[in-house]
């Protein structure tokens, strides 16, 4: 069991390593750094985490985890709530998770999530091990509720479609507001972006239904 000095050195080589992951990413981040910041010796890394990407994976997946607490994709829904409130409850909690409630580290933490995203590195899987299947199976039958009929690949797609949406305004911010700032996504402005990726998301999926019934 680890004594109480293990798991506070532990928490501050996390804690450290996400202020530097966030400000200068995988490649750029030092260990020496690191644990300069957390006061700890540099075999510390080694001996809690294994590696250097082995902590990037462990402060990204800690940050998924307390976004999860604090802003869950079912959060206000039930199962047993409309299929549009349950998208609705799922797309306000991947933007909420994206921007971070305004932190500039989770933030940027966010944007290194959904670059794994859109561009898997080879830490993908251990990033998202505990995640990525529970949220795909959610949102795998919210759209099953819009569409009882479509075959697997149909809703994969419509999955995809709609995680995209999220994705890309936080992964294309910088051109998006070159374009038209008012695209920009912001603590203050998440409820009408939900909004509109919902109500383009439904468009879609009514027309979808459509299809599949004629």
């Amino acid at each position: 069991m680890e004594t109480i000095q293990e798991n506070s050195t532990r928490a501050r080589i996390l804690q450290a390593a996400r202020r530097m992951f966030a400000k200068h990413g995988l490649k750029s981040a030092t260990v020496r750094d690191i644990c300069e910041l957390a006061r700890a010796n540099v075999a510390a890394v080694s001996y809690y985490f294994g590696s250097k990407e082995e902590l990037y994976a462990a402060v990204l997946r800690d940050h998924i985890e307390s976004m999860e607490r604090r802003h869950p994709r079912d959060k206000g829904v039930t199962p047993g709530s409309s299929a549009e409130e349950r998208l609705r409850a799922f797309v306000q909690s991947v933007l909420y998770r994206i921007v971070g409630d305004g932190d500039p580290v989770a933030k940027q933490l966010g944007r290194l999530l959904a670059q794994e995203v859109i561009e898997p590195s080879p830490h993908f899987a251990k990033i998202f091990e505990k995640d990525r299947n529970p949220g795909q199976r959610l949102l795998l039958d919210i759209v099953r509720q819009f569409l009882p009929g479509a075959d697997d690949l149909t809703a994969s797609r419509c999955v995809s479609s709609i995680i995209g949406q999220c994705v890309l305004l936080d992964f294309a911010r910088d051109a998006l507001t070159r374009m038209a700032p008012d695209l920009e996504l912001k603590a203050d402005n998440i409820e009408e972006f939900s909004d509109f990726i919902v109500k383009f998301s439904l468009g879609g999926l009514d027309r979808m239904s459509m299809r599949l019934s004629g």
